[in-house]
């Protein structure tokens, strides 16, 4: 195919007659126009610039590059206006392309916004090659230098200022276009009067201006709409389905119609009146009997009617509070022993007294009698002593003293006794006495054997009961560290060793048996640093420079030497700047007259 286009290229061109150096033909004939050639031959007799025909390609765009066949054109010695020599135009009607690639897909920045078009260019070029590239860009539009970036968009098409609905693919660029939005912000897209989803906690779906807990969201304009609140109305509804009710009450039903209701409650919506066939109150003993409704309670009981009562417990439904003849619920003036004969009466249960001291026992016996207790009865059965009159009662203990120490021990048990507790028991704890068979002792102590004597003892604790101090030969503490050694009786930490006895001490730690000091050379504080322990002749460290010429200045390298605090051995300086240390002549002297002092941290 190439082949084929360069060879029609190459015949077209060769076939355009320019004929721009050809010299013009001398005329004997008329040249209206004076360009040299006869108007017999000019194509354009009339003007000067156009003489000849020439064959060429069209070039609508004006881009120098012709396309389809061939045409002839009047022109003068310049290639014609609109034609071009060669028909290699890809797009004879746009000026900026017109070579031809074919060697893959390109894409462009048409707009000259420095994105390239997401849409490929195709393979017809203009003069510049960089300006298309085979990667394809973002660009969506192109042409426009404004636009760039595709979109997903929400219209607002009721113009409420809201967009939302069902999003759109949109080119834009660095913000939406009028009208749009990235975000959907209206809950209601056709509807300009709602645009926003408000929260609500309340709701009064019947108007009736009791509302109900319900939260949720409305689409609603600026305020919500009515029937929906944030807040509780004056009252709660309890069905917000009819307007006539809202108000939840109570009730029992009322068979009978005599005001007084029976069985389980009932809770009725209402509209704050009393619903027919219900009422509040409750308790009615004969549900189908309008005339009784009220329960009264007796306890005592008059049948034969000689006004003496008789212990009974029952119910009566009756139509008012008024308890009938014969039933009492009031404690009577009298007791009746037999409700059946008006002489005898009830006196009640009686128990033995037989030393007459006013406490029965023994088994009770219910008596029937007069207005008066019989004689040789009591009407309490708890003598434990029926045959002493000066005892009576039960007295319970917890504590015991039987030495009279005054000092106690748990002990529990009961006695029989009259108006008085006998010694050595009671309800109060004293101490807790080690022995309540000798009033010589009564405190329980643990100690241990102190065999020095130094105050602190060692082994095992052993308890003894004592009047309140350990037997000679014990200590309350058992921490002794040297049983048998008066001297010592304490463990001590020591962090600091003087092995030479020179006032110097060096870190060792650990603990010695001892007295209420550290004995020497022990320490717990640091005195001087020793640099050696073994030798009280050295404990400093110095630092020095040999000198080899002995001219009072040395060199490095420096030294460490341990030695006293007295002259500088032979052969050291506490000086290191000898500029020649094998000529004893030659030396500064130090910038700092206390550089030993400096160096040794003095």
């Amino acid at each position: 195919m190439t082949r084929w286009i360069g060879l029609a290229l190459a015949l077209a061109i060769g076939s355009v007659q320019l004929g721009c150096d050809e010299p013009r033909p001398v005329t004997s004939t008329p040249d209206g126009d004076g360009d040299g050639a006869l108007d017999t031959v000019d194509c354009a007799p009339t003007s000067p610039q156009a003489w000849r025909r020439v064959r060429a390609y069209p070039d609508d765009d004006g881009d120098g590059h012709g396309s389809g066949g061939l045409m002839w054109f009047c022109t003068g010695n310049d290639t014609p206006e609109g034609s071009a020599t060669t028909a290699d135009d890809c797009a004879p009607l746009d000026a900026t392309r017109w070579r031809l690639v074919e060697d893959g897909t390109y894409y462009t920045d048409g707009d000259k916004d420095g994105r390239v078009s997401a849409t490929p260019a195709g393979t017809c070029h203009g003069p510049d090659p960089a300006a298309y590239t085979r990667t394809p860009g973002t660009d969506c539009d192109d042409a426009n230098p404004s636009l760039w970036q595709l979109r997903d968009l929400y219209p607002d098409k009721d113009w409420d200022g809201y967009p939302g609905g069902t999003a759109e693919q949109r080119c834009m660029g660095n913000a939406p276009p009028a009208g749009y939005s990235e975000t959907a912000q209206d809950c209601a897209p056709t509807d300009p009067s709602r645009n926003r989803l408000m929260t609500y906690t309340y709701r009064d779906a019947d108007g009736d201006g009791a509302t109900v807990a319900e939260s949720g969201q409305v689409c609603t304009g600026s305020l919500l709409p009515t029937g929906y609140a944030t807040s509780a109305g004056p009252r709660l509804d309890c069905d917000d389905t009819r307007a006539d009710r809202w108000q939840t009450t109570g009730l029992y039903r009322d068979v009978d119609g005599d005001g007084v209701g029976s069985g389980t409650q009932e809770q009725r919506c209402l509209s704050g009146t009393t619903e027919p066939g219900y009422v509040s109150s409750t308790g009615d003993c004969a549900p189908e009997d309008k005339t009784r409704w009220t329960r009264v309670t007796y306890s005592w009981r008059d049948a034969d009617g000689d006004d003496a009562w008789v212990s009974e417990w029952g119910e009566l439904c009756i139509a008012a509070y008024s308890v009938p003849p014969g039933y009492s619920s009031s404690w009577p003036s009298s007791i009746d022993c037999d409700d059946t004969r008006a002489s005898v009466r009830f006196w009640g249960t009686f128990y033995p007294d037989t030393d007459g001291d006013g406490f029965g026992s023994g088994a009770s016996e219910t008596l029937c009698a007069g207005s008066t207790r019989p004689a040789g009865y009591s009407t309490s059965g708890t003598d434990c002593a029926p045959d002493d009159t000066l005892r009576w009662q039960n007295f319970t203990y917890a504590y015991r003293d039987a030495d009279g120490d005054t000092f106690t021990v748990a002990s529990s048990g009961a006695l029989c006794i009259g108006t008085s507790f006998p010694a050595g028991y009671t309800n109060t704890a004293h101490g807790n006495d080690c022995d309540d068979s000798s009033a010589d002792v009564y405190q329980s102590l643990q100690g241990y054997l102190d065999e020095d004597a130094d105050g602190v003892g060692a082994g095992t604790a052993s308890t003894f009961c004592t009047s309140g101090s350990l037997p000679t030969g014990h200590a309350s503490k058992g921490t002794d560290c040297a049983p048998t050694d008066a001297s010592r009786w304490q463990s001590l930490s020591f962090q600091y060793v003087d092995a030479d006895g020179d006032g110097r001490t060096v870190p060792a730690s650990g603990a010695l048996c001892t007295g209420s000091t550290l004995p020497a050379p022990y320490a717990t504080k640091a005195t001087g640093n020793d640099c050696d322990d073994a030798n009280p002749a050295l404990f400093l460290w110095r630092v020095l420079y040999p000198d080899k010429d002995g001219d009072g200045v040395g060199v490095p390298p420096r030294v460490v030497l341990c030695l006293d605090d007295g002259p500088v051995p032979p052969g050291y300086s506490i000086y290191g700047f000898d500029p020649d240390d094998s000529t004893p002549g030659v030396k500064d002297p130090p910038e700092e007259p206390e550089l030993e002092a400096l160096l040794l941290g003095e």
